[in-house]
């Protein structure tokens, strides 16, 4: 193991601050995005995986070693599909756009139509590993039936790790963020509905699932916020 920040910092001189991707982007959200006006909210990134980051008390908490917040990784199916973690039944290997893909594109194989075979076989020869979400978010609001009955389900298992959460650590909010969220009404809906009739009642009542607001620029801001504090400018 090697502390990255710590190299960097003697290499540069300059202090220097390391953060997972989604807990920086966690951390822009509550700053000046949909986690403004919470202490205590968990954000839910879907995208080639899923990541996440927990805000507790204003700060991002990262747990012992630094890997708090995999929800990813959370078992939603016992025994299921393998993951690329090497695990089995991860939320990620359901609910994720490579998921997602991987789910349409067998069904294809099978003989299945689809209006996003010929687009999505010749991304893939492209050398791209998913298919993209606007290309989804098109056969979705085309009616194709495969690709909405595919989201669907991801949107489940979406839902199943969301209600977990609640019921765990009872955040005031849940934000989902990434681009098939951000591309996809059907997926964001139908997961906040599942979750909400799956969760305790008394846990899911009062918690928010919100949108993300700042998009890409999300990690970007909370990025610059560690930069800074690093440099030891406090914000008020």
């Amino acid at each position: 193991d090697m502390r990255l920040g710590d190299v960097l910092g003697r290499q540069f001189s300059k202090p220097i601050a390391v953060g997972n991707d989604v807990e920086v982007a966690a951390l822009g959200e509550f700053i000046y995005g949909a986690g403004r006006g919470f202490n205590n909210f968990v954000c839910v990134f879907v995208g080639t995986g899923i990541g996440s980051g927990i805000v507790q008390n204003g700060r991002i908490y990262t747990g012992l070693t630094g890997t708090a917040g995999e929800v990813g990784h959370m078992t939603v199916q016992a025994g299921g599909r393998l993951c690329g973690c090497g695990s089995r039944g991860c939320l990620e290997a359901y609910a994720s756009r490579t998921a997602i893909t991987k789910a349409i594109m067998a069904e294809i194989h099978h003989g299945r139509s689809s209006i996003v075979a010929e687009d999505a076989a010749f991304q893939l020869k492209q050398g791209e590993t998913i298919i993209r979400s606007g290309l989804l978010a098109h056969a979705i609001e085309s009616n194709d039936e495969l690709v909405i009955e595919i989201v669907t389900e991801a949107a489940d298992y979406l839902g199943y790790g969301l209600a977990s959460i609640m019921n765990f650590y009872n955040p005031e909010a849940i934000i989902l963020g990434g681009g098939v969220i951000e591309a996809i009404d059907l997926l964001f809906e139908r997961a906040v509905h599942r979750a909400r009739i799956t969760a305790l009642s008394a846990s899911a009542q009062k918690t928010k699932i919100l949108r993300a607001k700042l998009g890409d620029f999300s990690g970007v801001v909370g990025a610059a916020y560690l930069g800074a504090e690093a440099a030891g400018y406090h914000f008020p």
